[in-house]
């Protein structure tokens, strides 16, 4: 409760409303997806350039960069970083990384 002093017209809270009011705090929760680790030691500060040359060098067009996109969440995931998830249903399917498109080319015999 707010107490008033009479002589010096102050105001002031109890403790017990104090007390109340930390109780009665909202509680957040994190998000499902959207938010993980930083890369503190740069297991994947390769992959997350070559991605963000790409972004810059498409005009940020996400599409054209889908194989370095993949490639980076791949590597995150490798490093437990971020959750592992089938990259299907990231949204990821049909691309393939360039290490698997590029050993497909030496196959040819």
């Amino acid at each position: 409760a707010v107490v008033s002093t009479q002589s010096t017209g102050h105001y002031y809270i109890t403790n017990n409303l104090r007390m109340n009011w930390a109780q009665q705090a909202p509680r957040g929760s994190p998000p499902d997806k959207g938010s993980f680790p930083l890369d503190h030691f740069g297991e994947c500060k390769q992959l997350m350039e070559t991605f963000m040359a790409c972004l810059k060098e498409n005009n940020y067009n996400q599409r054209s960069c889908r194989v370095q996109s993949r490639e980076y969440l791949q590597c995150r995931m490798d490093n437990e970083l971020m959750t592992k998830e089938d990259l299907d249903d990231l949204g990821f399917k049909g691309i393939a990384s360039s290490e698997k498109s590029d050993n497909s080319s030496d196959d040819v015999t």
